[in-house]
This record gives structure tokens, C-alpha cells and sequence, in this order.
């Protein structure tokens, strides 16, 4: 596995798609974000327009753990964009009646997804926000996200071989 991490437009998607190209010839690329509003429908465009046509593309903004499983059941290259999309949706999806409740739910998902990138028949690319540089938000909803995201990014950057910090464009291996 090789985590790509870094902040909003810092090139996290572009190393992972340059990297996800060197690895291999068979991608499949699993999109995370949902068009809710005008400017998301133009991210996602700008991401499609940037992928090979030769790419397998699947969506899953729900249950990240088992479209990774059935990308890898093929083999070849799964690059995921992005880990913090998804943890959004399932924010959105869950709400958070209870924090602890939504803690235990992401630490569940990022699990399993550890556990099947890891025995899967495959090489796992995932990109993901890193949203805990700046200040302590200022609510509750905000606070909840930025932990949870922080959680599961140590835990995926614990398990890959490789881990990239992308910074104003600049990629440094960290791992």
C-alpha cells in the first residue's frame, strides 16, 4: 500500500495518478466524492478528465471497504481518491448523535479497509486529506472530522510501505 497525503490542492491526486501509471497497466480508480453542488460536479470532472481512458472507474462514496475488495480480486493497481471524501460521507451518512458512536464506526471501516488492502491480490494507492495542521475548529461537527481523519490516516500510514507528503506541489517520501 502507499499513502498519499497532504493538504487541499497541495498535488496529492496528480502523484497518485503519476505513481498509479508507473506501477501498472490495469487501474481501477474508486471516486469517493458525490456531486452535491455545482463546484464538486467540476472537481470530479477535472479529476475524470485527468485519468487514462484505459482506467477502470468505480464509485463508491458508501462502503469503501468493499469496493476495494472487489477491485483487488482482479489485481493490477487500486488507486483511491479520497479517504476524507469518504469519511464525510459517512459523517453525513451516520451523523453524530454521539461522537463515541462515530468513532467506533470510522475505526471499524479503516480497519477492515487496512485488512483487505493488505491481503488483497494487488497495489493499494490511497489519498487522503491531511486536515489536523491548522487550528482547533470551533465545533463540534468540525472537531469530529478532523479526529476521525486524523485516526484513520495514522493507521493507513502505519500499515503502507510507502507514505508521500505532498506540500505546495512538492512530493517528500516520509516513509
Amino acid at each position: 500500500m502507499i499513502f498519499v497525503t497532504g493538504g487541499a490542492r497541495s498535488g496529492k491526486s496528480g502523484l497518485a495518478e503519476k505513481i498509479a501509471r508507473e506501477k501498472g497497466k490495469d487501474v481501477t480508480y474508486i471516486a469517493t466524492a458525490e456531486p452535491g453542488d455545482g463546484e464538486m460536479r467540476e472537481r470530479i470532472a477535472e479529476h475524470r478528465r485527468r485519468r487514462p481512458s484505459g482506467w477502470r472507474t468505480m464509485e463508491a462514496p458508501g462502503n469503501l471497504p468493499e469496493a476495494v475488495g472487489e477491485a483487488l480480486a482482479s489485481g493490477g493497481v487500486v488507486l483511491i481518491d479520497c479517504l476524507t471524501v469518504y469519511i464525510s460521507n459517512l459523517l453525513i451518512s451516520q451523523g453524530i448523535a454521539t461522537g463515541e458512536h462515530f468513532r467506533k464506526a470510522i475505526d471499524r471501516e479503516i480497519d477492515q479497509l487496512v485488512e483487505i488492502c493488505q491481503s488483497g491480490n494487488g497495489r493499494v494507492i490511497l489519498v487522503s486529506n491531511e486536515v489536523g495542521m491548522g487550528i482547533v475548529p470551533d465545533n463540534h461537527l468540525a472537531r469530529t472530522f478532523r479526529d476521525a481523519a486524523g485516526r484513520a490516516n495514522q493507521k493507513l500510514a502505519a500499515a503502507a510501505e510507502e507514505v508521500y507528503l505532498c506540500v505546495s506541489g512538492i512530493p517528500v517520501k516520509v516513509k
